[in-house]
């Protein structure tokens, strides 16, 4: 089987078949290879390069701010920027020669508080001077050293052998310096920011050159305008280059190295929403040609504030800090929140001197706090609505003598807080705490330490202590007094222990007119969607509800006692808020604060008395619409022991600014019309 008659085998003559028709199809597939890389390979580059571009992308104008009732706040203006994009096929030489050529085109400038040796960091310097000095540098490098060392840390070794001395050969060329340092920073084709607003001079004068500036370029760029930034000028935050030690999150996210970004408050909290959506230019290596993207706004921003009020309410602190400087102990301030309590929105917050210390900077409250001491001495039983507490000085061991302005005789919850009683807050605390003079004559530690945490726990679920929630990168929590010594504890009752930001204050004052419950406060109220037509906003992305924190661990019904008794601080003639509240168009409840401190002078080592002087409020009483909060610090203390009672009147006026401007709004001033915009 499988043989012949003659018994030899047929395999062989198929093999050789098979073998041979494999040869032919090899033959014909070398031939054809040939064919195309030979007859047809230049056809198929030219293809190549007619498909091959290079796409860049151009950073596009942030999103507006606009404030709640429609006024532009913050604009896009245009501006130009020299840029560069770096190729691999560019030599060092070359971009040497770029950049020398640009500086002497273009003016470097720095800030005032420096030069330009102090903007070029030192590794800048050294890869310069390596740049320029290639063989000098090479020398740097022994045989040895190339022998031991590996080939990835050589370089290192020699950054650090270039000495001070051949590092200063590049102080003649500072400007080369920069404009090269900035033109290696940036990725391969991709543009890098050299220079921004460069002069129209500077930029005919480099448009001429662009023949023979491979690389450089001048692109439509856009500068932020704060139109209204004598009013408002730290919240909206600012922008710069993206800092070194966010740059991979960044990157991550899919920005450009060169990108500039929010680096503080508004502009950073809002971030992924004011970025622009970038354009593209794309460019043929064949035919040079180039083909732009529009890219688009970002989002834009309706904040919760009230432009109109705000600048009336800078105007009110002005005129009333600004003439009395006199008054305090150091550099003058004041602070002013005014917040809707049932959305916690902010209409306005502005300080005298550091806008900013709104939310950065703390203080102790002094008696604006007892509303929330007489509220957590209900609710634990410390107190109840029937405890009368005779106010007189209160002399305990190892504490100075604790008094109220005046002895004010017998005092309830209410008239406490009407007339502002020291000493009934003091036996809230000692209540809680187990000490009762005249019957227990030691304080119990483990109750009094228990009544520092009780007291805190309760202060936070106001606002008192604890971050606020507000819409900004970062916030102050204020200053823990820590677990002082038992007599210690009543000062935290009465304001005069831990610190608190003015903006903890008026959300403290808004828990308290929403009935309890805690609002986060927030800056913005709403993202819209750009509109190019300014004038005009776009549709509604997302509107931010009311957040509410926490409801107060506290029985409603000590909740309205408590209102009751700041009703009555304002509106009973033994209010201590009284004289500054008659005559009003809306009936307003508040409470008075003023905290005795020991100031540092400036420049000294001595230290001066004084007291911090505050207020809260809210109105209408009925149905409160807004709240207030005024912090004014460091005010000198009257011989006769009084306060001048500027913090009150900054309220008052402050909420009078708010209901006149619900009659008749007066028009806004900005510093000046926007700018033409960029798209």
């Amino acid at each position: 089987m499988g043989k012949t008659k003659t018994g030899k085998n047929h395999i062989p003559f198929r093999l050789n078949v098979l073998f041979f028709a494999v040869f032919v199809l090899f033959s014909l597939l070398i031939l054809r290879l040939g064919y195309i890389q030979i007859v047809q390979g230049d056809e198929f580059e030219s293809d190549l390069k007619e498909s091959t571009s290079e796409t860049a992308r151009i950073d596009a104008p942030r999103g507006l701010m606009y404030d709640r009732n429609g006024e532009l706040l913050v604009d896009n203006e245009l501006a130009l920027s020299l840029t560069y994009t770096n190729k691999q096929s560019v030599t060092t030489e070359e971009r040497l020669d770029i950049a020398r050529r640009l500086s002497e085109l273009v003016t470097i400038e720095t800030d005032e508080d420096s030069d330009l040796d102090d903007e070029i960091n030192r590794r800048t310097k050294q890869d310069f001077w390596i740049a320029t000095h290639p063989e000098a540098a090479e020398d740097l490098i022994t045989q040895e050293d190339r022998d031991e060392v590996e080939e990835d840390e050589l370089y290192e070794l020699q950054l650090n052998r270039i000495s001070d001395e051949q590092l200063s050969d590049v102080d003649d060329e500072l400007e080369v310096v920069y404009i090269w340092g900035e033109m290696m920073s940036g990725y391969y084709d991709s543009p890098q920011r050299i220079k921004k607003n460069i002069s129209r001079d500077e930029a005919h004068s480099i448009s001429e050159r662009l023949d023979n500036l491979p690389g450089v370029d001048i692109l439509r760029d856009a500068n932020r305008q704060y139109i209204y930034d004598d009013e408002f000028p730290d919240y909206f935050g600012s922008i710069n280059s993206i800092p070194r030690e966010n740059l991979d999150e960044y990157i991550a996210k899919g920005y450009a190295r060169s990108d500039e970004v929010g680096t503080s408050f508004l502009e950073e909290e809002y971030e992924d929403e004011l970025r622009g959506k970038k354009g593209k230019i794309s460019s043929n290596e064949a035919n040079n040609g180039q083909e732009e993207t529009n890219g688009s706004r970002g989002n834009d921003l309706i904040l919760s504030i009230d432009m109109a009020l705000q600048q009336e309410v800078d105007a009110i602190i002005n005129e009333e800090i600004g003439g009395d400087t006199g008054s305090f102990i150091n550099d003058a301030n004041a602070y002013v929140v005014m917040m809707e309590p049932d959305t916690g929105e902010i209409l306005a917050a502005d300080g005298y001197t550091d806008q900013l210390g709104v939310t950065s900077r703390s203080y102790e409250m002094g008696s604006t706090v007892k509303a929330a001491t007489v509220m957590l001495g209900l609710e634990t039983g410390a107190v109840d609505e029937y405890t009368v507490i005779n106010d007189r000085p209160l002399d305990l061991p190892s504490t100075p003598e604790i008094s109220s302005v005046s002895n004010l005789g017998p005092v309830n919850y209410r008239s406490a807080l009407a007339e502002s009683s020291n000493i009934y807050m003091s036996y809230v605390a000692m209540n809680m705490a187990g000490y009762q003079p005249g019957i227990t004559q030691g304080w119990n530690s483990t109750q009094y330490i228990q009544a520092y945490n009780t007291f805190r726990y309760y202060y936070e679920q106001f606002g008192l202590g604890t971050t606020t929630g507000v819409d900004l990168p970062s916030e102050s929590t204020g200053i823990d007094g820590g677990i002082g010594r038992p007599g210690s504890l009543l000062y935290l009752s009465f304001g005069q222990f831990d610190t608190y930001t003015p903006i903890q204050l008026a959300q403290y004052a808004s828990t308290i007119a929403n009935d309890g419950y805690r609002l986060k406060p927030h800056f913005v109220k709403e993202i819209r969607e750009p509109n190019p037509d300014k004038s005009e906003l776009g549709s509604v992305l997302k509107q931010f509800e009311p957040d509410v924190m926490n409801k107060v661990d506290i029985d409603s019904n000590y909740i309205d006692m408590v209102q009751e008794g700041l009703w009555s601080a304002v509106n009973t003639q033994s209010g201590t808020a009284y004289g500054y509240f008659q005559g009003t168009d809306y009936e307003a409840a508040g409470k008075t604060g003023t905290a005795q401190v020991s100031v540092r002078l400036e420049n000294s080592d001595n230290t001066v008395d004084g007291n911090n002087q505050a207020f809260i409020g809210y109105a209408p009483y009925d149905d409160p619409e807004v709240t207030v909060a005024v912090i004014v610090p460091n005010v000198y203390k009257r011989s006769d022991g009084g306060t001048s009672g500027i913090a009150n009147t900054i309220a008052r006026r402050s909420l009078d600014a708010y209901f006149d401007m619900k009659e008749e709004r007066e028009e806004l001033e900005p510093l000046g019309e926007s700018a033409d915009g960029v798209e």
